[in-house]
């Protein structure tokens, strides 16, 4: 039970500090806004998310975002394809007629074959008026590293190694809100609803919420773009068994960084706060400490990491770019938030708000601990993402402050644990810092060596 317990408190510190990867997801959001305009359909089973798609159905998913369905409905088949059921016959043939497709062999197009991510992305790539062709603008090889630089793929959206009719939903609703090629003020959506291919009233709601996500998005880089920052952080959390609270933790922080963005390891950057948990002493060994306080500091300057962990002072030689990720990158508190993640954003005043998909949420989260070799279904534990909503305070184009709750519900050996975070993030100052180190990082202890000399 304890090894379980520890896996459930791995998993609050995981939300916490949520580095997430691409991963397995449940995108029903995205699923559902496309089905309202017509776009994807399900099975009598229902979306079936969870399997791999089918060449057939990415097939019919790029005639419709094409916005040419009418027209393939039309069409007599004639393509030379001898593998095909009726309902698959004039979306194929349409993408034959029109050199998007060449099957798999001369005579077959294998419709049952799994789709892979770089195969749809390569559509999604051609539904946007990108050619792969020669001298084109992508290959077929570099199509998701293409996708990457326009913004179709991104981290939550696209798994290359256990690709899903899920990432199909989050890739193509993704792909909605991208501008076409040549038309940076026309993103696809609109596109089809000008060609007709898409009724303008179904798609009026989702317009709205493209547009907000594109001033949230904005607000957030004209953040990121900021060279000199000083912010405060708080994530607080408590856990409880029931009706018992079994865990309690709290980080407080301050964030200060100076960036040179023409030699980046001359930057300087300082993040001070402590780290207080408390843990009921069920979770503990016999005569464990429940409660523990540490500091929590990291610095670099000079091309040198330097980090006090309590009863230790360590230093290394390290990249301002490793040193960020050595830090879970807490100085990049907004980073770009796929689309796929979100429900819904509204905007009162001067304040957004950011409702996430929990399935999503849920998933990332799972991805993570993964990550970390953790098999919760492996142990027994379930973790479901509740509630995720976040405050977002915008001042003058940017991101001023921010406030998000998180409820999470982990079940282990039939008992249920629930937990409620908060975040809170204020920028004190943008583009005026002043960064204070201490007096005795040539005291810390160099590691790996080096250290003394990068920092000289």
């Amino acid at each position: 039970m304890k090894t379980k317990l520890r896996i459930v408190l791995a998993s609050v510190l995981v939300a916490a500090g949520l580095a997430v990867t691409a991963g397995a997801a449940s995108y029903d959001n995205c699923a559902d806004q496309l089905k309202d305009l017509g776009l994807f359909q399900g099975t009598e089973d229902g979306y079936e998310l969870d399997r791999a798609p089918t060449r057939g159905e990415a097939a019919t998913m790029l005639v419709r975002l094409l916005g040419k369905e009418a027209e393939a409905k039309e069409l007599t088949y004639e393509a030379p394809f001898t593998d095909l059921d009726d309902w698959q016959k004039p979306y194929v043939q349409y993408l034959y007629d029109n050199k998007l497709t060449n099957g798999a062999t001369e005579t077959t197009f294998e419709p049952e074959e799994a789709c892979s991510a770089q195969m749809y992305t390569t559509f999604l790539l051609r539904a946007l008026g990108y050619s792969d062709a020669a001298e084109g603008d992508f290959t077929y090889d570099a199509a998701i590293d293409f996708g990457e630089t326009i913004g179709l793929v991104d981290y939550a959206n696209c798994n290359e190694s256990a690709f899903l009719r899920d990432h199909v939903a989050a890739m193509s609703l993704t792909a909605l809100n991208t501008d076409v090629k040549g038309e940076t003020e026309t993103k696809l959506l609109e596109k089809l609803v000008a060609d007709g291919a898409v009724d303008e009233a179904k798609a009026e709601s989702l317009l709205a919420f493209f547009d907000n996500y594109d001033a949230y998005v904005e607000a957030t880089a004209a953040m990121g773009d900021a060279t000199k920052m000083d912010v405060s952080a708080d994530v607080s959390a408590s856990v409880a068994l029931g009706d018992q609270q079994v865990m309690s933790l709290s980080m407080p922080m301050e964030i200060k960084a100076d960036m040179d963005m023409e030699s980046l390891d001359q930057s300087k950057m300082a993040v001070t706060g402590t780290i207080e948990v408390t843990i009921d002493e069920s979770l503990v060994e016999e005569g464990a400490d429940t409660s523990f306080e540490m500091p929590m500091e990291y610095y670099y300057t000079d091309g040198v990491y330097y980090m006090n962990m309590g009863d230790q002072k360590v230093k290394m030689e390290m990249s301002m770019e490793d040193a960020m990720s050595q830090m879970g990158d807490l100085t990049d508190l907004q980073n770009s938030e796929p689309i796929c993640l979100i429900e819904s954003i509204t905007k009162s005043g001067s304040t957004m708000t950011v409702t996430y998909s929990s399935a999503g949420m849920s998933g990332l989260v799972n991805s993570v601990l993964d990550s970390m070799n953790i098999d919760t279904a492996a142990e027994g534990v379930a973790i479901d993402i509740g509630e995720v909503i976040s405050k977002a305070t915008v001042s003058n184009g940017k991101i001023s402050g921010m406030d998000m709750n998180m409820k999470m519900t982990m079940t282990v050996e039939g008992q249920t644990m629930t937990m409620d975070m908060n975040m809170k993030c204020d920028i004190n100052s943008i583009g005026n810092v002043t960064i204070t180190l201490p007096s005795d990082l040539d005291s810390y202890t160099d590691l790996i060596g080096g250290a003394d000399e990068a920092a000289a």
